[in-house]
């Protein structure tokens, strides 16, 4: 897992892919400039924008996936997201593989608080729990790029 704000993206230059989508992510001015699904790199890179209002972490179940990093991009909003290894959890809904996400509960290893700006990687190990609130509610809108795991 990553959590780092889009200045630091250089850091990430070893990392192709992820240094990619960052560099993409960091030209972005407005979150509606973003369509569903925008291929970032042909195949293996896709970028997504969401839009949700965050609600009290009781109300959240981790997620996980297995073919594809999660990169979450904070444009507007607060977004709080709790993190744990995927093996400490117990299974909510079984893993589906058409679909590539595994449903999970459990206790987090680590939360933290995403600002404009701020951005998370999930990597197949780290089941996270999204959307959740900070202290209340608001709308939150990320940018989600999925980067395709080579195998």
């Amino acid at each position: 897992m990553i959590f780092d704000s889009i200045k630091n993206k250089d850091n990430y230059k070893k990392e192709t892919e992820i240094y990619r989508a960052l560099c993409y992510l960091e030209k972005i001015e407005k979150w509606d400039e973003v369509l569903p699904g925008m291929v970032i790199q042909k195949d293996s890179i896709l970028a997504n924008p969401v839009s949700f209002f965050s609600k009290e972490e009781k109300e959240c179940v981790y997620e996980a996936h297995r073919k594809y990093i999660d990169l979450h991009y904070i444009i507007e909003g607060v977004e709080r997201i709790a993190t744990a290894d995927v093996n400490s959890l117990q299974i909510q809904t079984p893993f589906s593989d058409e679909k590539d996400i595994g449903f999970y509960e459990g206790h987090e290893s680590g939360c933290y608080l995403l600002k404009p700006g701020e951005f998370m990687v999930c990597f197949p190990s780290d089941a996270h729990k999204v959307g959740m609130m900070n202290t209340v509610p608001g709308t939150v809108k990320k940018i989600v790029v999925k980067i395709k795991i080579e195998k």
